[in-house]
């Protein structure tokens, strides 16, 4: 088991940071390295590509894979409630991409969420405030990718100190981003969804070969307890459809990531096209997780202090068949792939923001003088790197406060939905009319965050599921009701999505 493990993760090593060395040599400027402007290297190429890496910036070693496994016992198939909206949630952003790119166009140049916002709005205190937070998100989803990273290499390889596994997952991803860029994102997105694709063959193939060799597919589903494969009702189960609805279906519109890879795009068939493949990959990849998630219980018992998919790695290790080595092997290449391009996406994002709508815009300095300089590139990319070691002392904070995946996904992912109700109001109304508005935006944007943040740490410290379930609810409601008191205080002028 060891010898397998730790020879994935250096394949998975040795290729992210080829891919990172190859374009770094081909980065010259800023705009290389982040989506700035056209016809650079820092881009989406086409659909393809661009369906890819939006599927991939959905699905991550922590929030999804471990998270559904740890679930799964407590929740059983009301988990495919994530992959439908999941896809709904992408829906959405098709449906929206259209005036998304129509809006972006206006701009001599490729502007972040938080620029876009920011000027729409006519608000600078907007662009900082909003970029701290979703800074501070990514940071923090950062940080839980490599938290679960380092307990999952530690419980599989035993004796490995748990800082040292931090330290090296923490390197390789800030190393390669740093390098190549957004465009390194975009190829290890990719190569994520090939390997996860490959997981999602060899786990189906050995749950097939265990059930051949232990009585049947009868026999091994009545092992499985009753309420995994039925929806009955469940306590907290109210507070997680909510919470899942909210995280999932507006946040798409909202996230720093999507925009990144809609600002990176070369034209808006691009964009539209991929989203709609998006739409339906995410729903197959979520739903095959859901899937093993739920049938690993033919193999394993529920236990409290142990990941059901390190009891599903401890059987195959177990099995001693023919398709333990291969299928150890792929499982780990896939869930590693995961976390190490969902890292680097969670880096780039943040680099961007600091970068983009705090440092430049506080120096004061245009984008074409910018591009005309090398330090910019140097600048940009110690923010990443910068970034990268906060996060990894936030890895200790997190370790040692009890939250458990669960909670950091509704506290992480429910505090950015602060966001949510200024970009739709910035996709269909006027300058004018958003400009009325602009201190109530603020105070949405950080409202959303604190209530967020706050309903999460007060539901784990009260020892409530619920709480923690609420908590993206609370900050939508949060944000919503700053926005909309905005709205019925200031002067009503007509809407005017031309202007």
């Amino acid at each position: 088991m060891t010898l397998v493990v730790i020879t994935a993760l250096l394949v998975a090593f040795v290729v992210y940071l080829w891919v990172g060395i190859y374009l770094g040599r081909r980065t010259h400027d800023v705009a290389d390295l982040l989506p700035l402007e056209f016809q650079k290297q820092a881009c989406v190429r086409n659909s393809t590509e661009f369906s890819a890496s939006t599927v991939a910036t959905t699905i991550s070693l922590a929030t999804v894979v471990m998270a559904f496994f740890e679930l799964a016992s407590k929740l059983g198939l009301w988990l495919f409630w994530t992959v439908i909206t999941t896809a709904a949630g992408l829906l959405v952003v098709r449906l929206m991409a259209r005036k998304i790119w129509e809006r972006i166009s206006r701009y001599d140049h490729r502007p972040t969420l938080l620029e876009f916002l920011s000027t729409e709005f006519s608000s600078e205190s907007l662009g900082y405030v909003g970029a701290i937070c979703v800074s501070l998100g990514f940071l923090f989803a950062f940080a839980v990718e490599l938290t679960v990273g380092s307990k999952f290499f530690a419980a599989l390889v035993p004796g490995i100190p748990t800082w040292s596994v931090v330290i090296v997952l923490s390197a390789v991803a800030f190393v390669y981003t740093a390098i190549g860029g957004f465009r390194a994102v975009i190829v290890t997105d990719r190569l994520q969804m090939i390997s996860i694709w490959l997981l999602l063959l060899a786990l189906p193939a050995f749950y097939i070969y265990y059930v051949a060799t232990h009585g049947g597919w009868s026999a091994n589903i009545a092992k499985i307890p009753e309420p995994i494969l039925n929806f009955s009702a469940r306590p907290g189960l109210i507070a997680f459809l909510l919470g899942i609805f909210v995280i999932n279906v507006p946040t798409f519109i909202s996230d720093m990531s999507i925009w990144q890879r809609i600002a990176g795009a070369q034209e808006p068939k691009t964009v539209a096209t991929g989203l709609w493949r998006s739409v339906f990959s995410a729903a197959v990849t979520w739903g095959c997780i859901a899937l093993l998630a739920c049938f690993a219980f033919m193999m394993i018992d529920p236990a409290e202090d142990r990941n059901p998919l390190l009891s599903v790695l401890d059987t195959i290790v177990a099995s001693s068949g023919p398709f333990a080595a291969p299928v150890l092997f792929l499982v780990t290449l896939g869930l590693y792939g995961a976390m190490l391009s969902t890292a680097s996406t969670q880096l780039i994002a943040v680099s961007h923001t600091l970068y983009e709508d705090v440092i430049s815009r506080a120096r004061k300095h245009s984008l074409k003088e910018r591009l005309d300089s090398k330090r910019e590139l140097d600048i940009s990319r110690s923010i990443l790197i910068l970034a990268a070691m906060i996060s990894t002392i936030f890895v200790q904070i997190l370790s040692h406060a009890g939250f458990s995946i669960a909670d950091l996904v509704f506290a992480i992912y429910g505090a950015q939905l602060g966001l949510c109700p200024l970009v739709i109001s910035a996709l269909i109304l006027s300058r004018e009319r958003l400009k009325e508005v602009s201190v109530w935006a603020v105070t949405a944007v950080s409202g959303g965050f604190i209530v967020g943040w706050g309903s999460a740490i007060c539901g784990r410290l009260a020892n409530s599921d619920n709480l923690v379930f609420m908590a993206p609810v609370l900050s939508l409601i949060a944000s919503t009701f700053f926005v909309c008191i905005g709205f019925m205080a200031g002067p009503r002028t007509a809407v005017d999505s031309n202007k």
